[in-house]
């Protein structure tokens, strides 16, 4: 069994989200100055891609009801991000 966070008395029954918390790994390297170009275009086509999978799931979120988004929208700044 696993245990939730407190709302309110009672049971309940039905799908639960469980968050886990992966400790976050940061991979400090040096590069050489002749990468820094290529380090940056790598960085600003990751954030780009990120971006547009964003916007792709935007229209699907919307069309989710009111009070599945607002379920969503706490998972997500509940789980740090």
């Amino acid at each position: 069994m696993i245990s939730g966070i407190l709302a309110s008395p009672g049971i309940a029954f039905g799908k639960a989200l469980l968050l886990k918390e992966d400790e976050i790994v940061i991979d400090r390297k040096k590069i050489s100055a002749d990468k820094v170009d290529q380090e940056v275009e790598r960085f600003l086509s990751g954030r780009a891609k990120a971006s547009a999978s964003w916007r792709s799931s935007k229209p699907k979120l919307v069309k989710l009801s009111v009070k599945k988004r607002s379920h969503l929208r706490r998972a997500y700044y509940a789980a740090g991000r």
